[in-house]
């Protein structure tokens, strides 16, 4: 029998479990080895990303100090640097700012916010294909310091509600007015449309005395033999017995009012373009007549003796042709026609050659007389003597103390107190003085200034006669400075061009471009297209209808036109944003143009701001219901700003109006107001629907040159300014 021994199962057992647990070791470890690889990769990573971020925190700080350099690249330009050690960074602008929204407060400082994006790479030391990428925004805004500079004839131009500066001629017509600083460089024509006559004496008058008593010729040749020459002998020489009037005319001021009778009472009022104060030597002083509108109104004076009188002028005539041919040297009339005087001395012209003239009506019958000898000259002093004789019924008429005429005159020379006497010029004098003060004395009594000019005037001496500077300061009360004024233009080309920056280097907006005609629209600024309103048209643009222009408006190419004709129309200028620390209100013209400005017939316009023409600024003879009020500045090469239909009307006729006037109020009566009567009894109603004038707190107006950005760098900054707005860490991948 054979018998088998098993060995027994235990031990079979055991060489599994052994075998299981190193199984498990073995897992085990590989786990922690996986663990540790894991742990090593992503201590790797953190790195990496470290380096990323300090990486793109470094191409931070270098593009926004690369911001302050004069020579930065702008928003178009990129930085990046290898800053070693397997790292860079890449830097980028962006105009604007994409957390900034439109209910922000400083949404509107959107346009001059930049955000700058910095990149920061990191590499695997091992593995170059492997890095790490941060990214870290920041949102800076420009710090205005400057705007671009004014050209310098354009800076001139500050604070002035119209400012032409052209040599060629401007014409003002009421109701336009122009109130607040002018400056006119050209010829004024102002008010021109208003008839004048040609009676005003243009020269200088030195003496006017008269006498009760008819003076002897060899005593008048004394007189003339004495001359006019110093003070004291001529004083001497006139102050005879029987003197009851004398206007010396020694005021010392230019801007005196009262000529004083030295002998009587009967003082005068310095009126009009008369310009006292002017010495001739010796101590002795005239007045200048500008032989437009001055004159001495001496009241309803009448002749102290009518019986026997003398009149006696010392005169220096400076035109005796043209509209002074028939100057008054004293008048005392109703009109200019001859049956309206009742005693006149003046000037006239006979057979090519200037006499003296006397006129008077007598009791008995009307005397005209001019002689046929003793010829005037211009800038030479003369004697001209009158003297009548009731019980002789003898008058005559002395030149330089030589008797040129004599005449049989039957009774007695007439006087009224309802006829004014004037020195200078005839009762009631021209349409057009009367208007202009009457305007005036409105002003004055604070009933209302409807004057054409108003405020600080300043008038070329170049181009201007001393009659129109005395129209202006004497009859309208402007302060006047009229003196030579050189000046300089701007030119166009500096508004030439379809984009413009607002700092340099920032973002490039394309300037909208205008049809021919816009109606029914509104051009407003838009912050990311179009922030600060500009619009551009190539050639004559029309604003009609229903437009509204919140900006500027260029009409860019030479000889292109900007034309208002709508209904409405409101046009007003933008604010430019502030500089740093600076209060002034700045603001680019509202309307620009290569050449004119024009202001059709049918036009209702409001614009505030600031109107600039290389050309003119021109408006037409707008309709009764037509409007244009400017509230800013007019800066142009001239303007032509002329009257209403309605008051066209009347000024053509103005002197059928005066005469009416004078009829209605009474010949002597000084204190009625033709505008007034005007406007109770005619079609030029007193109104302010054409006007110029600055706001009462003014902006600065600034010059646009498209060449250039709006804003510079400050004068003591290498280059731009900006502060730090916002911080934005994206985080990295």
């Amino acid at each position: 029998m054979n018998i088998h021994l098993h060995p027994p199962r235990r031990q079979g057992f055991a060489v599994v479990i052994v075998l299981a647990l190193l199984s498990v070791t073995l897992a085990l470890s590989y786990s922690m080895m996986r663990v540790q690889s894991t742990t090593s990769q992503i201590q790797q990573n953190m790195s990496r990303q470290a380096d990323a971020r300090q990486a793109a925190i470094s191409g931070l700080s270098a593009g926004m100090r690369e911001m302050y350099e004069s020579d930065w690249g702008g928003i178009d330009s990129t930085l990046q640097m290898n800053l070693g050690n397997n790292r860079s960074y890449q830097v980028s602008y962006q105009s604007g700012d994409a957390w900034l929204e439109a209910d922000d407060p400083d949404y509107s400082e959107k346009p001059f916010r930049v955000t700058v994006v910095s990149t920061g790479y990191a590499f695997d030391t091992i593995n170059p294909t492997v890095r790490s990428e941060y990214k870290i925004r920041a949102v800076v805004q420009l710090v205005r310091r400057k705007l671009q500079s004014n050209p310098s004839s354009y800076a001139a131009a500050a604070g002035h509600s119209m400012y032409s500066h052209g040599t060629g001629t401007n014409t003002l017509e009421s109701p336009t007015q122009v109130h607040g600083k002018t400056f006119i460089n050209g010829k004024l024509n102002l008010c021109e449309d208003w008839e004048k006559t040609n009676r005003p004496f243009h020269g200088l008058i030195d003496e006017i005395a008269i006498y009760d008593r008819d003076m002897g010729s060899f005593e008048i040749f004394t007189i003339s033999l004495v001359g006019n020459l110093t003070n004291s002998t001529l004083s001497s020489a006139l102050s005879t017995t029987g003197i009851r009037h004398w206007w010396r005319f020694n005021e010392a001021s230019s801007s005196a009012t009262v000529a004083t009778d030295s002998a009587g009472s009967r003082n005068g009022t310095y009126q009009g373009g008369v310009y006292p104060g002017i010495d001739i030597g010796g101590g002795n002083k005239a007045v200048y007549l500008d032989g437009v509108s001055g004159r001495v109104d001496l009241g309803n004076m009448s002749l102290p003796n009518p019986y026997n009188f003398t009149i006696m002028a010392w005169v220096m005539p400076m035109t005796l042709t043209g509209n002074n041919e028939d100057g008054r040297i004293l008048s005392k009339a109703t009109h200019t026609n001859a049956n309206n005087h009742q005693w006149m001395l003046s000037t006239t012209r006979s057979g090519g050659y200037s006499y003296p003239r006397v006129r008077l009506k007598t009791s008995s019958n009307f005397y005209e007389r001019v002689p046929n000898s003793g010829a005037l000259s211009t800038n030479s002093w003369v004697l001209l003597t009158l003297t009548f004789n009731s019980s002789t019924n003898q008058a005559k008429l002395y030149v330089n103390g030589t008797l040129r005429d004599s005449w049989t005159a039957y009774g007695i020379p007439q006087s009224s107190s309802d006829i004014l006497a004037w020195i200078g010029d005839n009762p009631p004098g021209s349409a057009r003085t009367r208007y202009l003060e009457a305007t005036k004395s409105l002003a004055d009594a604070d009933q209302g200034d409807y004057r054409p000019l108003a405020g600080d005037v300043t008038l070329s001496s170049d181009r201007n006669e001393l009659s129109t500077a005395l129209t202006v300061s004497r009859q309208l009360g402007c302060n006047l400075s009229y003196t030579s004024t050189p000046t300089t233009s701007t030119s166009g080309s500096t508004f030439a061009g379809s984009t413009y920056r607002l700092y340099p280097g920032g973002k490039e907006y394309t300037i909208p471009l205008l049809s021919s005609t816009v109606n029914y629209q509104t051009l407003e600024p838009d912050l990311d297209t179009n922030p600060l309103g500009i619009f551009r048209s190539s050639g004559t643009v029309t604003l009609d209808h229903a437009t509204t222009l919140r900006g500027t408006l260029i009409a860019q190419n030479s000889g292109s036109d900007i034309q208002l004709r709508g209904n409405p129309l409101t046009i007003k200028g933008v604010n430019l944003p502030a500089l740093d620390g600076d209060s002034t209100v700045y603001q680019l013209p509202t309307l620009l143009a290569s050449d004119d400005i024009h202001a059709l017939y049918s036009v209702n316009a409001t614009i505030e701001g600031a109107v600039a023409a290389i050309g003119d600024l021109q408006i037409d003879n707008l309709y009764t219901s037509s409007s244009l009020q400017l509230t800013g500045q007019a800066y142009v090469d001239q303007f032509d700003l002329n009257a209403k239909t309605e008051w066209a009307a009347v000024a053509y006729y103005s002197s059928y109006y005066l005469a009416n006037f004078v009829n209605y109020v009474g010949h002597s009566n000084t204190s009625a107001n033709f505008a007034s009567w005007l406007n109770e009894t005619t079609s030029a109603k007193f109104e302010h629907k054409v006007t110029i004038d600055l706001p009462e707190t003014a902006p600065t107006y600034q010059w646009l040159d498209l060449g250039q950005p709006i804003y510079q760098k400050g004068d003591s900054d290498t280059g731009l300014v900006w502060e730090l707005v916002r911080w934005k860490d994206d985080g990295g991948i």
